[in-house]
């Protein structure tokens, strides 16, 4: 229960502002997952600076997360254009006036604060103890393409919520 607790953590934390969204925030599973999927490489990147210094240095995320980060990369662009409406509504049921602002930059400004975010997010909350086992979940999701991992991640948000009320801010709805 642990693992999967700490597994949830990291979920959640490529979805920041959803899962600090004030409403329930419903996604269709495709938007999730494209969510997550551009979300990915700052994931990766902010979890390996979070732990950097409490794993040894053979760990997954040291030693090859980097390329993983750059791997995932290469495909965002493919995955903007269902995660940036995902993205808005997510922030607009924060704060639907932030959202009208970030609506209204050129995309290219929204996605480098949205990419600043999810990793700075990450590297700020995760918990240094969780490190361990998120190097290993990283690493046995590694060899995925990102649609398989997010959609992972998507699945595991759902059942999560449904598991555990505190986790009820992001539901999937019908695609």
């Amino acid at each position: 229960m642990r693992a999967f607790s700490q597994a949830t953590a990291f979920v959640f934390a490529l979805l920041p502002t959803a899962a600090m969204a004030a409403e329930p925030v419903c996604l269709t599973k495709a938007e999730a997952t494209s969510l997550v999927a551009y979300a990915l490489p700052q994931a990766i990147n902010g979890t390996a600076k979070r732990c950097a210094a409490s794993l040894p240095a053979t760990a997954f995320l040291r030693t090859r997360g980097p390329a993983l980060a750059a791997r995932y990369a290469g495909q965002k662009d493919r995955y903007w254009p269902r995660a940036k409406p995902a993205l808005l509504r997510t922030l607009a049921a924060q704060d639907a006036g932030s959202a009208r602002t970030m609506a209204s930059l050129p995309d290219e400004s929204l996605r480098q604060i949205a990419d600043v975010f999810v990793e700075g997010f990450v590297s700020q909350r995760i918990a240094v103890r969780s490190c361990k086992s998120l190097d290993l979940a990283i690493d046995l999701l590694s060899p995925l393409p990102p649609e398989n991992t997010a959609g992972l991640i998507a699945l595991t948000l759902d059942v999560a919520g449904s598991a555990d009320p505190r986790f009820g801010k992001i539901t999937l709805c019908q695609d």
